[in-house]
């Protein structure tokens, strides 16, 4: 089933329509400065949350946390990255207008990990299907007609205070969400996976890919 976007929001309701193969397909990543409003609505961003938790989960553990900033409330972010960042090596200018980006762009999602510490399932692969999530969030932010781009995030313990995260858990990603500019959305030409893929033949030998039928 194709996911559908807010046809008030689209800019091209003809493209409002995705299948899963093609958003898997196009899917790519924007400079979060290319990023403007709208941002996803309530409801296509319950669709995207709900995504989130059909990755993988060995042991069903449920490991995600998901933060939403969003509003009013990406002026507070604003404000604790220019906390974070003054007095670093960074000149007020350039400090200034990393913290302008920040208030600027309509949405961010925090992807966590809440780690069962001392578990059969390692730590390690619980933050691999909280990275999981980040994935099947970017394809559905694609899908529903908007644009993300994956970031990381240093660990210091005003962020973990302020995303309620005990020392144990890790934030995986950071997603700035928003609607491409039209001018900077372009298809994205991409190497063949033949580059990257190799296949395990009878008696151990590995190969290129070839698209060969077994018989």
């Amino acid at each position: 089933m194709p996911l559908t976007r807010d046809n008030d929001h689209c800019p091209d309701s003809g493209q409002a329509d995705m299948g899963a193969i093609e958003a898997l397909l196009t899917r790519r990543s924007y400079v979060r400065s290319l990023l403007r409003h709208p941002a996803p609505t309530t409801g296509e961003l319950e669709t995207i949350l709900q995504a989130a938790i059909s990755a993988p989960d060995h042991g069903n553990l449920r490991p995600w946390r998901f933060v939403v900033v969003r509003g009013e409330a990406m002026t507070d972010l604003a404000g604790l990255v220019r906390e974070l960042y003054a007095g670093r090596d960074m000149s007020a200018d350039d400090l200034q207008a990393f913290v302008d980006e920040i208030a600027a762009t309509p949405m961010m999602l925090f992807v966590c990990a809440e780690v069962v510490a001392r578990h059969r399932v390692p730590d390690q692969e619980q933050q691999m299907s909280a990275a999981a999530a980040c994935q099947q969030m970017l394809v559905a932010i694609h899908a529903l007609g908007y644009g993300a781009i994956w970031h990381s995030v240093e660990r210091h313990p005003a962020i973990w205070e302020r995303l309620g995260l005990a020392e144990k858990d890790s934030i995986v990603g950071v997603l700035s969400v928003g609607t491409p500019d039209p001018r900077k959305n372009r298809p994205r030409k991409r190497r063949s996976f033949t580059d990257f893929t190799w296949e395990w033949h009878a008696g151990g030998d590995l190969r290129p890919w070839r698209a060969v039928d077994l018989p």
